[in-house]
């Protein structure tokens, strides 16, 4: 062979190979461009790990500045399901197996099952923390489980500030609970923040993401923008396994605001535990001799307001709960305990979210309403009285109307009618603003009511207030056309205007829509909105008392708000406060005996009720103000304005007034009970903001 052929060959060859090699220099070269820069991104991004911590919440605190809910950091473990998700059912299942056996070791008691049921539990949604186990005291067990996430994926160790009540159970009905957020709740809040920041691009908010807590009842729910602390985020960067490796960005979380009750912890606590008491007492007496009912007492509650401003120093709800079973979630077994009707639904506050008829109490207002309308007049407000009114023209259906115990009364005015509690009067005077309503108009009465506050929510800042009913020819018929069923009578007859003015029928109010009407003509006619907070302060330094004035800033003052005003015919309001102060200090007023048995150190003025209620014991209601010197006293105005309800109970005169009077005594004398807080509070004391 010639040596030129060899040579090409040769140079082909060569050329083959330095093709090769280019080419497989330029296929790594495009892989360490494109392919392997973008893993390399992808593993960047999973190195780098974002941790929400939870800012503390703010304080809630009574008037005087005492704790009434605080906070304790704990270690909380828990499972985040999205960590699980890649997970089979066999893997997960392996995974909790090794988790109970590394709890139970560690001195937490804990089995498998228990730990799928709560995974497996509806209540948490794919967003939120499962939390298994709280108040975890061993850092050791928080450290084996960080540096074994291989074998523990999706299990987590957050450290968490959990709320706890220095005071037990005193004012839960008002203090509320917080959970874990919901998707709804969730996605409300965020879409929330993100009109803020549409309005405002400077705005700061709070975010909230799956796991976090929110107010869920009460002042926690109404004042969470406030209370919520703003939390933290820290990226921080783990290896491969996902332990820690180091932190690229830290913020710290900031504790949300303190927030400053109207309420006394003292007088809240004593009204409370006179409550449960009275109901206790009513309870042990069984049936009534008489009616043959039995005195169940399934509930009660207790209001009581400052008439000069409207704000609420006390508000008892019974039955009640121990807000701290609350912290680490509702198990399904105490949510159906906490709102079972045959417990007296401890969870409903039932001062607020109660409706029931009023009886004689509601004189008060139809007194007024005679009155202003011109119906009553000082040449025409005298009565006879004889313990029974048959209506005028009456066809048909119930005609005639009793007192209490047909008893007759004799000649009475609106001074006396009130006092000795005549029910003839008030169906007589509700009969002819029936009468005559093409000259009283149709709502003579129910239009004075509504001045009061009665058949509307009140404005105050607490979640689920009940607006009660205030019946009128209108709403009878709008209900009967809505839902002819449940409502078959759509028609307005006299009788309904009987019963209307001696507070039964369909009228209902709240014992906080009672106490407030109350506390409306103790001050000669300004209702106000019941006010339950008074201030909100951010703190200087959390290990300080809280109610030292140099240790906080005041963030807002919430002022009293008027809502409406009561016009009163001159006259007219010196009668009915006569007849008000006779009930209870007039030999026979309906509160008198009661009275005499527990005295207060200042006046009263106030009114029995007794409502009835078909097939169950009568129902015993009552509402008072003091002091009650004179009318219009400049020197000591009514300060506190009370109302007691009783469902089940008998005889307001009997069981609610002597309670509203063993409540009213130490008030009036400075002698209330300090209450006595279950854990050492901060240093208390200072002044209000």
């Amino acid at each position: 062979m010639s040596e030129r052929p060899v040579s090409l060959a040769r140079l082909s060859m060569v050329g083959i190979v330095c093709i090769s090699l280019f080419a497989s220099l330029f296929v790594r070269l495009w892989y360490l461009q494109i392919i392997d820069k973008t893993e390399h991104v992808r593993a960047t991004r999973i190195n780098l790990k974002t941790v929400r911590e939870e800012g503390s919440r703010g304080r809630i605190l009574d008037r005087k500045g005492r704790v009434l809910v605080d906070n304790e950091i704990t270690r909380v473990i828990g499972i985040e399901r999205q960590d699980m998700s890649d997970l089979s059912a066999k893997e997960r299942d392996e995974v909790f197996d090794r988790l109970a056996v590394t709890l139970t070791r560690f001195g937490i008691p804990t089995k498998s099952a228990a730990i799928s049921a709560k995974y497996d539990d509806r209540r948490y949604g794919p967003l939120e923390l499962v939390p298994l186990v709280s108040g975890v005291n061993s850092p050791a067990l928080e450290v084996y489980l960080a540096e074994r996430h291989e074998l523990f994926p999706g299990v987590v160790v957050r450290r968490r500030a959990v709320r706890t009540y220095p005071y037990g159970a005193v004012a839960a009905h008002l203090l509320g609970y917080v959970l874990q957020i919901n998707e709804k709740e969730l996605a409300a809040k965020r879409e929330e923040h993100k009109a803020l920041r549409a309005q405002d691009s400077d705005v700061v908010v709070k975010p909230y993401q799956g796991g976090d807590e929110i107010g869920k009842a009460g002042v926690e729910r109404t004042y969470e923008d406030d209370l919520r602390g703003t939390p933290s985020d820290k990226t921080i960067q783990v290896d491969a396994r996902g332990d820690y490796v180091t932190t690229v960005k830290e913020s710290k979380p900031r504790q949300g605001d303190d927030i400053w009750l109207t309420i006394d912890i003292d007088l809240q606590a004593f009204a409370e535990q006179q409550l449960a008491q009275k109901l206790e007492e009513v309870r042990a007496k069984g049936a009534n001799t008489k009616s043959g009912a039995q005195r169940n007492a399934p509930q009660g509650s207790v209001v009581i307001v400052d008439p000069r401003n409207g704000q609420i120093l006390a508000m008892a709800s019974n039955p009640s709960y121990e807000p701290a079973d609350l912290v680490n979630g509702i198990s399904s077994a105490l949510w159906a305990k906490l709102n079972d009707k045959k417990q007296g639904q401890p969870l409903f506050n039932w001062a607020l979210q109660g409706a029931y008829a009023p009886g004689s109490t509601f004189k008060l207002i139809s007194a007024t309403a005679a009155l202003d309308s011109g119906f009553l007049t000082p040449a025409n407000e005298h009565f006879n009285d004889r313990g029974s009114y048959t209506v005028r023209n009456c066809k048909g259906g119930r005609c005639t109307f009793y007192n209490a115990g047909r008893v007759r009364l004799g000649t009475v005015d609106v001074a006396r009618s009130i006092t000795v509690s005549s029910d003839t009067y008030y169906y007589w005077i509700g009969d002819q603003l029936w009468q005559q309503r093409g000259r009283f108009g149709t709502t003579a009465i129910q239009d004075v009511a509504a001045d009061f506050g009665i058949g509307s929510v009140s404005g105050v800042a607490l979640p689920g207030e009940s607006a009660g009913w205030l019946p009128t020819p209108q709403n009878r018929k709008e209900r009967h056309e809505k839902s002819p069923k449940a409502f078959p009578n759509g028609s307005w007859y006299a009788g309904d205007n009987l019963n209307t003015a001696v507070g039964q029928g369909d009228v209902l109010v709240t014992p906080l829509q009672l106490a407030n009407a109350y506390a409306t003509f103790a001050n000669g006619g300004t209702r106000y909105v019941p006010q339950i907070v008074m201030a909100v302060t951010r703190p200087k330094d959390i290990g300080r008392n809280p109610a030292d004035p140099d240790n906080y800033e005041v963030v807002r003052k919430i002022e009293p708000e008027a809502a409406a005003k009561v016009e009163f015919v001159p006259g007219a309001y010196e009668k009915i406060w006569q007849g008000l102060v006779g009930v209870i200090n007039n030999g026979a007023g309906t509160a008198n005996s009661a009275w005499l048995a527990n005295r207060a150190a200042f006046p009263l003025a106030g009114k029995t009720g007794t409502a009835q209620v078909s097939g169950k014991e009568d129902s015993a209601v009552f509402a008072a103000f003091g002091p009650a010197y004179s009318p219009n006293n400049p020197i000591a105005p009514p300060s506190y304005a009370i109302s007691i309800v009783l469902p089940e109970s008998g005889f307001g005169g009997e069981e609610a007034a002597p309670l509203a009077f063993r409540i009213m005594a130490p008030v009036s004398s400075g002698t209330v009970p300090l209450a006595s807080p279950i854990a050492p509070p901060p240093t208390e004391g200072g002044t209000t903001p």
